[in-house]
C-alpha cells in the first residue's frame, strides 16, 4: 500500500483552526471550494440566498444582505 498524504491546511486562516471558532457567512459565501461544492450539487449562488433568507425570516433576525453579510444574487 502506498504512504497516507496528510491533509494540507495551509491554505486555511490559522484562526479557523482554533476550537470554537468558525468563519463569517460571508468568508464562507466566498470561499472557491465553496462555490465548487454548489456547482457540483446545482445550486446556485440565487438560490442558496432565498433559503437563508427564508431562514432568517423564520428566526426574526434582518433581512438577508442588511447586515454584515451580504449575498451576490
Amino acid at each position: 500500500m502506498g504512504k497516507q498524504q496528510s491533509a494540507d491546511f495551509s491554505h486555511v486562516s490559522r484562526q479557523w483552526l482554533e476550537p470554537g471558532q468558525e468563519p463569517a457567512l460571508a468568508d464562507l459565501l466566498a470561499d472557491p471550494l465553496t462555490h465548487l461544492a454548489m456547482r457540483r450539487d446545482g445550486v446556485s449562488m440565487k438560490e442558496l440566498c432565498n433559503h437563508i433568507a427564508a431562514a432568517r425570516a423564520r428566526l426574526g433576525l434582518a433581512r438577508f444582505g442588511e447586515g454584515p453579510c451580504r449575498c451576490a444574487a
